[in-house]
């Protein structure tokens, strides 16, 4: 066995014993480089290279001992208190959904079978979040720009070829229908992060540029006319441009430009006939809100919030309240302590994705906003933003698991394999 295959072989055999694989190629560089630091000392002593060899491994010691102390240094990191606080926040849209289908007067949810298909909804995004969270996140770094240039080309191509329900833009193939209004935010988030994680915001052209390439994906679904989606991606840009330390000239462009446009929009709905039946936050019952008939057959959906306070109470209505504003403050609290800029942009936003979800849908419920289609995170009924927000939370626990790591795919680590 050659000489440099015996330190290959140690480092094989520390490395077997080590569960975490994604400290792997750290662990393998620093051994290499501490075991050829001893080499090199013991044959500048004067000793012949195979024994400059053996001492090296007699000083680093037993590869077996090493190996489990490295084991129980680098145990695989989980974030129980987020786990935690998505379980019950979806569990509290379960009980809901339990209630629609079995204790309401809702017959058509009945029929629908609401509550075994939202089990199963939230079965399936269980599993897609904790294979996301096995999944190293810093792989996704380098199809960043992909998935940028993706994300806007599904979205032209729905604008040509898609078919609108209830007002949303929906590409069909064969018999799957895709709501790209919904998966938008969420690739955005991800791609912008990858591509403005080391963005020179000091340099001019990049500078606006930057804004442009910001501004290009929101100029595109306000050109669908879906406004909520359109303001989800406004808050999530304006949040990336922050976090990269843009300039303030350009996040207070694009910020009033922004706003201008929806004031706009929004009056236009306020003075649509239309959109004049919202529910009023002065319209109380003994419990909450009153439920007007308008909204009877969306209840499961864009009004949940306002269905959680007529049933259960306003106590109901704080309770879920709070569980997601601890979630937001949760997520954008790890993100501060994530080592790797790629992951902490990652995480912030896909936290202003959910927070501006949040906050539309409860200024919808309360009458304050006519933007219908906006569905309570978690907790309204539907398949496709379960699934989402799952896989979501599966890239934050993927981040988190890896906080401490740096950008560390490197060529000499895999060599050693």
């Amino acid at each position: 066995m050659g000489l440099d295959k015996k330190f290959e072989k140690y480092v094989k055999s520390v490395c077997k014993r080590i569960k975490n694989k994604d400290v792997h190629s750290n662990i393998k560089l620093e051994l290499m480089d501490h075991l050829y630091t001893l080499k090199e000392e013991a044959m500048n002593a004067g000793m012949s290279e195979e024994e400059a060899v053996e001492q090296a491994l007699d000083q680093i010691g037993d590869a077996e001992i090493l190996g489990t102390q490295l084991h129980e240094t680098h145990k695989v990191q989980i974030d129980f208190k987020m786990i935690l606080l998505v379980l019950a926040t979806c569990s509290c849209g379960l009980l809901v959904m339990y209630f629609l289908q079995f204790h309401s007067d809702f017959t058509n949810l009945q029929n629908m079978n609401i509550f075994y298909k939202s089990l199963a909804f939230y079965l399936v995004g269980l599993v897609l979040m904790f294979g996301l969270f096995s999944f190293d996140y810093r792989r996704l770094l380098k199809y960043s720009w992909h998935l940028y240039i993706g994300t806007l080309g599904m979205l032209i191509f729905s604008m040509v070829f898609g078919s609108r329900v209830n007002g949303i833009l929906f590409l069909r193939i064969r018999d799957v229908s895709i709501n790209l209004t919904e998966i938008m935010p969420f690739l955005l988030a991800i791609s912008l992060a990858g591509i403005f994680h080391n963005w020179n915001w000091e340099n001019a052209y990049r500078a606006w540029l930057g804004v442009g390439m910001m501004a290009l994906p929101i100029i595109l679904i306000s050109t669908i006319g879906f406004l909520p989606a359109t303001v989800i991606c406004l808050v999530m840009c304006l949040t990336v441009m922050y976090v990269s330390s843009a300039n303030y000239k350009q996040i207070i462009l694009l910020t009033a430009t922004g706003v201008l446009y929806l004031m706009f929009e929004v009056f236009s709905l306020f003075q649509a006939d239309r959109h004049r039946s919202f529910f009023k936050v002065h319209e109380f019952s003994s419990n909450g809100l009153q439920i007007t008939p308008y909204a009877m057959s969306e209840v499961h959906t864009d009004w949940m919030f306002t269905y959680i306070i007529y049933s259960f109470g306003w106590l109901a209505g704080l309770i879920a309240l709070l569980l997601f504003v601890i979630f937001i403050h949760r997520v954008f609290h790890t993100a501060k302590r994530v080592k790797m800029a790629y992951g902490k942009m990652v995480m912030t936003g896909l936290a202003a994705v959910f927070a501006a979800k949040y906050l539309l849908s409860i200024f919808t419920n309360f009458g304050l906003l006519p933007l219908p289609g906006v569905s309570i995170p978690f907790m309204s009924y539907g398949g496709s933003h379960i699934l989402l927000e799952m896989m979501a939370v599966g890239l934050i626990l993927s981040i988190y698991r890896r906080r401490q790591m740096g950008n560390v795919f490197r060529k000499e680590a895999g060599s050693i394999s």
